[in-house]
C-alpha cells in the first residue's frame, strides 16, 4: 500500500525552480531517503509533503487522501528539523506534549505518553529537565519523541544527525532505524550523507538540481548507477570518458579495455577502487596493466592508492591488514586488473 504518493510536483521560488516534476510513491512501513547536494530540492519536497509550503502544480497524496490544500496540523505527519526547533524555556515533558495539547489531549493522557515516547527513545527520568541543559544527542532524541508522539501516519526526518559528531551520528542512525522498524512508521529522510543513505533506507531517490535522477534499493544505486552524477555522488568511483567499439572501449590515453557483452551505451566508463585488484606480479587477466604507485592513503579499514597506468591516473582500495603494512609503497612497479564484469557505461 502507498503511504506518500507525490504526482507532477513543482515549486518555484523568485522564478528558480527548487522541484521539478516530481512523481514518486513511497510503500507504507517503509524507510525512504532523498539523497543530494546542497540545493537540489530535497528539502523543499520535505517541505511540501508536510504542507508548510504549497506546489505550483501538482498533488501531495497522504494514505490514499488528496493533502495537496490541506494545512500541516491537518496532515498526520510528524517533522524533525536539522536543528531540532525546541522550545527552550520547556520541560522536556512539557516539549513532547506540546503536540498533544494541539490535539485536545487530557492532562493525564499526555502525560502517559510523553513518558511512554521517553522510555522508547531512552529518555526516562528526564521529563523535568530543560532542554537547554541536554547534549545534542538527547536533544535530538526530544525531538524525534515530539514527532512520534501526536502518532503520525509519516514520520519526516530533515537531516537530523548533521548536527551531531560522527560517533553520537552512527548510534542515533542505529537507534532510529531500530525505532522505525519497531513501530513500522514510514518514514521520509532527508540528508547529503551518502553513508546514512545506504545503511538506513529501504529505497533512495537520488536529487540533482531539483530533479529526481534515480530511484532504487541502496544495493541498486550503488552498484548500477544509471548516470555520471550518481555513479561520483553516491560513493567512490574512477570516471573515463571512452569510445565504444564493440566489445571494447578505448581512453582518451589510447589505452583498451575489454567491457561486458551486452552492456549499456554510453561516454564514461565507471569502476569503483575496490573492485579493482593490484598485484605485484603480471597477470594474464584480460584488462590487465602495468603501473606505479604514486601515493599510498592509510583511512584507517582501507587503504587508498593512486596508480599512475601511462597518461591515467586511477584509485584503487583495498581492506587494510598487517600483511599490507609494506606493500604497494610509492614507486613500487605493480600491475592492475580491472574485471570486466565491474566495469560500467554511463550516460552523461
Amino acid at each position: 500500500m502507498r503511504a506518500v504518493v507525490l504526482e507532477g510536483v513543482e515549486k518555484s521560488f523568485d522564478g528558480t525552480p527548487a522541484c521539478s516534476q516530481i512523481n514518486l510513491s513511497i510503500n507504507k512501513g517503509e524507510f525512504f531517503t532523498f539523497l543530494g547536494p546542497s540545493g537540489c530540492g530535497k528539502t523543499t519536497l520535505l517541505r511540501l509533503i508536510a504542507g508548510f509550503i504549497a506546489p505550483l502544480s501538482g498533488a501531495v497524496f497522504i494514505d490514499g487522501n488528496d493533502v495537496t490544500n490541506l494545512p500541516p496540523e491537518k496532515r498526520k505527519v510528524g517533522m524533525v528539523f536539522q536543528n531540532y526547533s525546541l522550545f527552550p524555556y520547556l520541560t522536556v515533558s512539557q516539549n513532547i506534549e506540546y503536540g498533544l495539547t494541539i490535539q485536545k489531549k487530557t492532562a493525564r493522557e499526555r502525560q502517559e505518553i510523553a513518558e511512554r515516547y521517553m522510555e522508547m527513545v531512552g529518555l526516562t527520568g528526564f521529563g523535568e529537565r530543560k532542554v537547554t541543559e541536554l547534549s545534542g544527542g538527547e536533544q535530538q532524541r526530544v525531538a524525534l519523541a515530539r514527532s512520534l508522539a501526536v502518532e503520525p501516519e509519516v514520520l519526516l526526518l530533515d537531516e537530523p544527525l548533521s548536527n551531531l559528531d560522527a560517533r553520537l551520528r552512527d548510534k542515533m542512525r542505529a537507534e532510529i532505524k531500530s525505532l522505525q522498524k519497531r513501530l513500522g512508521i514510514t518514514t521520509i529522510f532527508v540528508t547529503h550523507d551518502q553513508t546514512e543513505a545506504l545503511t538506513l533506507s529501504d529505497r533512495i531517490a537520488v536529487f540533482n538540481q531539483g530533479r529526481v535522477v534515480q530511484v532504487g534499493t541502496p544495493r541498486q544505486i550503488y552498484d548500477t548507477p544509471h548516470n555520471v552524477f550518481v555513479a561520483g555522488f553516491v560513493g567512490d568511483t574512477n570516471l573515463f570518458r571512452v569510445a565504444r567499439s564493440g566489445s571494447t572501449v578505448r581512453l582518451e590515453n589510447g589505452m583498451e579495455l575489454s567491457v561486458p557483452a551486452g552492456s549499456e551505451s554510453g561516454d564514461w566508463l565507471s569502476i569503483r577502487p575496490q573492485n579493482i585488484r593490484i598485484s605485484k606480479t603480471p597477470s594474464r587477466e584480460p584488462n590487465s596493466f602495468q603501473g606505479q604507485v604514486l601515493e599510498r592513503q592509510l583511512n584507517g579499514v582501507s587503504i587508498d592508492y593512486i596508480i599512475e597506468l601511462g597518461q591515467t591516473v586511477i584509485r584503487a582500495a583495498e581492506l587494510n591488514s598487517f600483511e599490507k603494512e609494506d606493500e604497494f609503497r610509492p614507486g613500487t612497479t605493480v600491475w592492475v586488473t580491472l574485471p570486466e564484469k565491474r566495469l560500467r557505461l554511463l550516460a552523461e
